[in-house]
């Protein structure tokens, strides 16, 4: 069986054997960040968050059209996503990086200093890494940790009749890259704080809205049902680019309806027993999409 076709959540679920997925606070497979108990003397109560992404070339970011540096900042954002979402502080990154050949040293350093620009606005320690030579494209991995008090509410938890919705508008990024701008995105810790301590289940949404829903899904067995008319849209964006964009800094939240309301978030979906994901316009019928969202097994 090729990998082309299975889909990233088929994948997951015949990885899942292999991984450790018992003795955390969250374990592999009920969200995309695990959770453990700090072993710091000084943090005892604390929890720790780590989560990895990977950024290649020619797919993440394209540096006939964006500079090393604003590359290096939007991979270090993304990967962060994770640790917002879980309302965790920052802490330390590793960055592994698979550079061509045939690159310059000042692309390789252009990165570094993107990385290292965004972690010192959050006083991230970036800790080390790995090089190696490859053909290409690039592959460029952060792995990043952070800190929490908390233990943030795992997508595996989340229950049916619970309302969902986001930080923000969507559909910036898809804007940016038709209009082949670098978007420099921030990270939303200080929401992803708030909104985890108000007991609600956050993630960043890096392959689009209805993709998100489906991850959720997956893990918790609590379809949705998205009301497309009441989804915030970013200036300049379609609907369909807010459904489906991704690469967003925005969190989409779940947790019951009057939490997500006392957090000042504006509900557009509702979980539901129904494993599906459906996308309703204002009459109640379903909208087709072209696409879902990304997915890199599809």
């Amino acid at each position: 069986m090729k990998l082309e076709g299975v889909g990233e959540s088929e994948l997951l679920r015949r990885i899942l054997p292999y991984l450790t997925t018992s003795g955390y606070a969250v374990v592999a497979g009920e969200d995309d960040a695990a959770v453990w108990p700090s072993l710091d003397p000084d943090y005892p109560e604390d929890y720790v968050v780590a989560s990895c992404d990977t950024s290649v070339e020619g797919i993440h970011f394209d540096l006939s059209w964006m500079s090393p540096a604003d590359a290096g900042h939007r991979a270090l954002a993304l990967a962060l996503g994770d640790l917002a979402a879980k309302g965790a502080h920052p802490k330390y990154a590793l960055v592994a990086l698979a550079a061509p050949r045939s690159w310059s040293v000042e692309t390789v350093t252009g990165l570094y200093e993107g990385i290292r620009r965004l972690a010192d606005r959050f006083e991230l320690a970036i800790a080390g890494g790995d090089t190696t030579a490859i053909d290409g494209p690039a592959v460029l991995t952060l792995t990043v940790l952070g800190t929490t008090p908390l233990v943030p509410l795992a997508r595996a938890r989340v229950q049916p009749g619970w309302a969902v919705a986001v930080t923000g508008p969507l559909g910036a990024a898809a804007v940016a890259l038709r209009e082949r701008r670098a978007l420099l995105l921030e990270p939303k810790f200080d929401e992803g704080w708030r909104l985890n301590e108000a007991e609600l289940c956050c993630g960043d949404i890096s392959d689009g809205l209805v993709r998100e829903m489906e991850k959720f899904a997956a893990v918790s067995g609590a379809g949705c049902i998205i009301r497309a008319a009441e989804v915030p849209v970013a200036h300049g964006a379609k609907l369909e680019d807010a459904l489906t964009s991704g690469e967003e800094v925005e969190l989409v939240c779940v947790g019951p309806e009057d939490k997500v309301r006392e957090a000042g978030l504006h509900a557009f979906g509702v979980m539901t027993q129904d494993p599906s994901v459906r996308v309703l316009d204002a009459h109640g019928v379903e909208l087709p999409l072209a696409a879902r969202g990304y997915d890199h097994f599809a």
